[in-house]
């Protein structure tokens, strides 16, 4: 069987660019649950959505992380309340708790979740940074690498990961986020082999207005690649 990577289409707004991702072939759907963010969606909105999918979404079962069934959620929070990201957990229907801030174990502790489903997000800007994989991995934690551009900001930037951090990084049960897009996926791809891939801003039209002319070209490379690669 090909080891193809899983993929994931964050910042989710809507049903139509929901709809158009699963038939695309994500693996998973991304809310963002972080008021700052362009792509922000209410609890109550992200709870329509999945619902609406979920009913209507009748294809094969899908798999990511450790969550099997036909639609996966990733429910996406910045340095988020805890009681208040259990909260929007069991009124939206999440399947995994992605923490793209400075959370740490002793935050993922209070959570009281299984940490089979908790995505801890990392953002690389040298070397050192490395050092927290195995430091969440060792933890039982999945994680996700994305790219640093400052303080306050937490993905979603367009601006690609440097890959050339992750040279010596066994990436078998790693996602990668940061820049990536219809244009340079075969080269992440013959690069890196990762587990999973995360995208966002470049395949839309704006923050929040998926594209879906972008991601089906996207989605046409990728597994172009992958099975060239295999």
């Amino acid at each position: 069987m090909l080891n193809i990577p899983k993929v994931k289409i964050c910042g989710i707004t809507n049903i139509c660019d929901a709809r158009d991702a699963l038939a695309l072939g994500a693996d998973t759907l991304g809310f963002i649950f972080y008021e700052k963010s362009k792509r922000y969606v209410s609890p109550e909105t992200a709870k329509e959505i999945a619902a609406e999918i979920r009913k209507t979404e009748t294809g094969y079962e899908k798999d990511f992380l450790s969550v099997k069934r036909n639609v996966i959620i990733t429910g996406v929070f910045v340095d988020e309340e805890p009681e208040k990201v259990k909260m929007i957990i069991g009124e939206s229907g999440i399947d995994i708790i992605q923490l793209s801030g400075t959370e740490s174990l002793e935050y993922i502790e209070n959570l009281d979740a299984d940490r089979k489903i908790v995505l801890k997000a990392v953002h690389l800007k040298e070397d050192k940074d490395l050092e927290k994989i195995n430091y969440f991995k060792k933890a039982g934690v999945n994680i996700l690498l994305d790219v640093f551009d400052g303080k306050g900001v937490y993905g979603g930037t367009g601006k690609p990961i440097d890959l050339r951090l992750l040279k010596n990084v066994n990436m078998d049960d790693l996602i990668i986020a940061g820049g990536i897009g219809p244009d340079n996926i075969k080269y992440i791809l013959k690069t890196v082999r990762p587990y999973g891939i995360d995208l966002s801003s470049k395949i839309e039209d704006f923050p929040g207005k998926k594209n879906r002319g972008k991601m089906d070209l996207f989605f046409k490379n990728f597994k172009g690649a992958a099975y060239e690669i295999a």
